[in-house]
């Protein structure tokens, strides 16, 4: 991971311009594989750290969730909020007060940043990308750009941990 950190590409343009690729090329792909979710008091600072290293970081709000995903080796941590948990996980088991096992029932579209891609839109092997939380988030090529059925953002998932969490439908 490059150490300088140019400017992200944002989430206007990613909705613009990158949008319209994963509707016509990507998959439906469905999540598999129970995560960990805690119901965040407010101001937790949560590293994402997958098997490429540093993705993201993000601060909890108070009632956001911080998810743990079971089924990777990284077991990686993120941040959703309540409306945005609620519409990707179902509780399967309680832990603890606050704390739970969930099932994902969320689909998304999805395209792999292929040397295609990437040369069509002139990304370099690695760049970054504007979260819908604000954070910049680290992107390399076979990386996963990620959109929910709402059409409302786009993500990365590291290529080990969408090959390991998602299926095509």
């Amino acid at each position: 991971m490059s150490k300088q950190k140019p400017s992200p590409i944002d989430q206007a343009y990613l909705l613009t311009h990158i949008l319209p690729i994963i509707q016509s090329k990507g998959k439906i792909y469905q999540k598999s594989g129970d995560v960990q979710a805690t119901l965040a008091k407010g101001g937790e600072i949560i590293r994402t750290i997958t098997s490429s290293g540093l993705e993201t970081s993000n601060t909890a709000n108070k009632g956001d969730f911080i998810v743990t995903n079971l089924k990777t080796k990284a077991k990686e941590s993120y941040i959703l909020s309540p409306d945005k948990f609620q519409n990707r996980y179902k509780k399967i088991k309680t832990i603890s007060r606050g704390t739970g096992i969930y099932s994902p029932k969320g689909k998304v579209r999805a395209i792999s940043i292929s040397t295609s891609l990437a040369k069509t839109m002139k990304w370099k092997d690695q760049f970054y990308i504007q979260a819908s939380w604000g954070e910049n988030q680290y992107v390399e090529k076979g990386d996963y750009l990620v959109c929910p059925l709402s059409n409302d953002e786009i993500y990365r998932i590291g290529k080990k941990e969408f090959k390991s969490t998602y299926k095509v439908l």
